[in-house]
């Protein structure tokens, strides 16, 4: 899907130029920006292994390499990952005036598509009672209205400011790859749904991954916050999964929450499965601002590594 979207950005790019109305601009400002849904965990990015417990160390000591930083920062490069050709093709729309105008409807295009010859697209928003709808269309050159069909749908409702308020995009997988269009990164899924509020404090933004084979993959679940002066919280949740040795598979959990520039906090859950019944397997592990470990406590062991003291205060996001 992202080649598909890159592709389409050139065809925007090479669009007729103008200006925008006031009007147009309410219906721009109904689409998320990157800065609405992005995850901003500290750090560069990076690759990252998989494999949850499976994975870690059997021992660490404080100053080493924080695994639990490397985790959140895996799922925070998976979010943003998720998500980056839809704001990247948003971001080129916000450029464009739109090439038709209506009283409650703003349209761009319909312009060939570069990547699928034969085919043309468009890209337009409705302005209903109380939200605004958008989606992403193709078609075969020449077919009528009802050839259209959707590679994206989203929708957004106001709630007092400037892009305040609750929105959700969903990213049709299935469809596209039904039409023969090649799905790039998200080939192996059916789904991408991210559902958004910005009308207050924290915004929060969740992604829905829909696996296309859910005989041998499960859905993942990912939930971000984030509060004034760089406070953030990412957590996933990965469910029927081959985390620990033995036959049966378990769900697994992680909430990350950091600051800015003072480390971070991490509790990994394990249920179910192999898990001894009743019991939840939880480890605890503070970061620095280097990303090494400051603390560290696992539920099936007596030791703790480092102090608690020196984890850094995260406790404006433990309201739920």
């Amino acid at each position: 899907m992202r080649n598909c979207w890159l592709l389409l950005l050139g065809c925007l790019a090479a669009a007729c130029g103008g200006n925008f109305s006031n009007d147009d601009l309410e219906f721009l400002n109904a689409l998320p920006t990157r800065e609405d849904l992005a995850s901003e965990l500290p750090g560069a990015n990076g690759t990252v292994s998989e494999g949850g417990l499976r994975q870690r160390s059997a021992a660490l000591a404080v100053g080493e390499p924080s695994e639990l930083y490397r985790d959140t920062r895996a799922a925070s490069d998976a979010f943003n990952g998720g998500m980056d050709g839809l704001l990247t093709l948003l971001e080129k729309i916000r450029e464009l005036p739109p090439t038709t105008r209506g009283p409650e409807l703003r349209v761009w295009g319909p312009w060939p598509d570069p990547n699928h010859p034969g085919h043309e697209v468009r890209f337009g928003m409705k302005r209903e009672p109380e939200r605004f709808t958008y989606v992403l269309q193709y078609r075969r050159e020449g077919a009528g209205e009802d050839a259209w069909w959707s590679a994206l749908e989203g929708a957004f409702q106001p709630d007092g400011g400037l892009r305040k308020g609750t929105g959700a995009v969903r990213i049709l997988v299935k469809e596209t790859k039904a039409h023969g269009f090649d799905a790039g990164g998200l080939a192996n899924l059916d789904l991408l749904e991210i559902v958004y509020q910005t009308r207050a404090l924290p915004i929060t933004v969740q992604m829905r991954f829909v696996p296309a084979s859910p005989q041998t993959a499960s859905e993942l679940l990912y939930g971000y916050r984030e509060l004034p002066g760089g406070l953030g919280e990412m957590g996933f949740l990965l469910e029927d999964t081959d985390i620990l040795p033995g036959t049966r598979k378990e769900d697994l959990a992680i909430i990350s929450r950091w600051t800015k520039d003072r480390g971070g906090v991490g509790i990994v859950s394990v249920t179910g499965g192999d898990v001894p019944a009743g019991f939840t397997a939880t480890q605890v592990e503070c970061w620095d601002a280097s990303f090494r470990v400051t603390y560290l406590k696992r539920s099936w062991e007596t030791a703790v590594v480092g102090s608690a003291s020196a984890c850094p205060d995260v406790s404006a996001l433990e309201q739920p």
